[in-house]
């Protein structure tokens, strides 16, 4: 691999790399090579043993063609006086024609022969006819070119917000990609006023300590999410990268609590976690096992309710252990408690006997009464056999 130097042709402009031919180049020599459109003075910014490795152009290479000479200088800052004076020229001429055009920068080459020119519009608009009509009025071989505000606030320079003068015209060689994300990062007010430069568009500066902010931040909570904490629910209102602190709004009280950064990333996925965590991924695991619950388990509730003469025959069965014809289950469900239960059996464990009762005035039907001391009446159920009392058919004894 041929050896390659560094060579920048205007101010805070591209690197062009190119071959140093027969000559040993050092960082600061001024050159003369020649380009598709004359010859151009540049100077050398990285020599050719700083260049790094697999940093070689892929198209053709072009050749310093001599070290400047005082006159090549010379001539040098006489094209940029030149271009300086012909730029106002021009845009004279534009306005006069579309006042929505605004010259960027014009540059000559050693010659004076062969020029450059760009020009900034609000939208896209054709300028051949401004190609041939500077070329006529110049009296060199013009070549028009539209950029954007970026490339004329770097042709033009200046002083930004800062007090310092404009990054992209003193160091920066190419133009970060800004967004207004990177302001929110930093705690920006999205206001275009403040984060804006000279030429109208967002700050190149939002790039430089983005990535530092948002290493600070690291894995807090966005602005405005909504966590759950052992407290409540709360919503985060801002964070501040510097001091590292939280602030909570909390929504049953609307409390404000400032809470330190570690703190909160040491409980974060713990004891404050997202609401988004409780609603989308918990809340259907806790109502599928839910269901399965209820599915599974009966669910027996005590109830107070007057106990029915068979249910609490079924009940004294259930307590003895016996089946008499009822369903235990009816007897459970009753509510017939032990107490009752226990009144019901005599002192061997065995159920009490039911008191029954003759009937008043009945007439024997032939079959045995009995009264309350069990003593049977009339057997034929003509007569009876105790009292001697006489009827026909008359049961038996009160």
């Amino acid at each position: 691999m041929d050896d390659i130097v560094g060579i920048r042709f205007i101010a805070s402009g591209p690197v062009a790399y190119c071959s140093p031919g027969e000559f040993a180049l050092g960082v600061g020599d001024y050159v003369v090579v020649r380009m598709d459109r004359g010859e151009r003075l540049g100077w050398v910014v990285i020599a050719a043993d700083q260049v790094l490795a697999g940093t070689y152009p892929t198209g053709p290479v072009r050749v310093v063609d001599r070290i400047a000479s005082a006159e090549d200088i010379a001539s040098w800052e006489h094209s940029k006086a030149q271009a300086l004076e012909d730029q106002g020229r021009a845009q004279e001429f534009a306005t006069r024609t579309d006042p929505r055009m605004r010259v960027a920068s014009l540059t000559y080459d050693l010659a004076g022969e062969r020029g450059e020119l760009t020009f900034t519009a609000p939208e896209r608009v054709e300028h051949r006819w401004l190609q041939q009509q500077l070329s006529d009025l110049l009296q060199v071989r013009l070549e028009v070119t539209q950029v954007g505000d970026r490339d004329r606030a770097k042709a033009a320079g200046g002083i930004d917000v800062c007090g310092r003068a404009l990054c992209c015209s003193t160091w920066m060689t190419e133009f970060p990609a800004i967004s207004i994300k990177m302001a929110k990062d930093q705690d920006l007010p999205p206001n275009p006023s403040k984060i804006s430069g000279v030429c109208g568009r967002l700050l190149c500066c939002l790039s430089f300590e983005v990535d530092a902010y948002r290493e600070l931040r690291g894995d807090l909570p966005k602005l405005g999410k909504r966590v759950t904490t052992p407290v409540g629910r709360a919503k985060v209102i801002s964070i501040n990268s510097l001091k590292q602190v939280v602030r909570l709004r909390m929504d049953d009280t609307n409390e404000i609590i400032e809470l330190p950064a570690e703190e909160l990333r040491k409980q974060y996925g713990t004891a404050v976690r997202p609401e988004e965590l409780e609603q989308q991924i918990e809340g259907p695991h806790h109502r599928r096992d839910k269901e399965q619950r209820e599915n599974m388990l009966a669910i027996l509730e005590p109830r107070d309710a007057p106990t029915s003469p068979t249910a609490f025959a079924a009940s004294v069965a259930a307590y003895r252990g016996e089946a008499v014809g009822v369903d235990v289950g009816v007897a459970v469900e009753s509510g017939a408690d032990a107490e009752a239960l226990d009144g019901a059996l005599d002192a061997d464990g065995e159920p009490r006997k039911r008191r029954r009762r003759g009937r008043r005035g009945g007439r024997g039907r032939g079959g045995a009464a009995t009264t309350e001391g069990g003593v049977a009446g009339g057997a034929d159920g003509d007569t009876g056999d105790v009292g001697g009392a006489s009827g026909e058919g008359e049961g038996g004894i009160r």
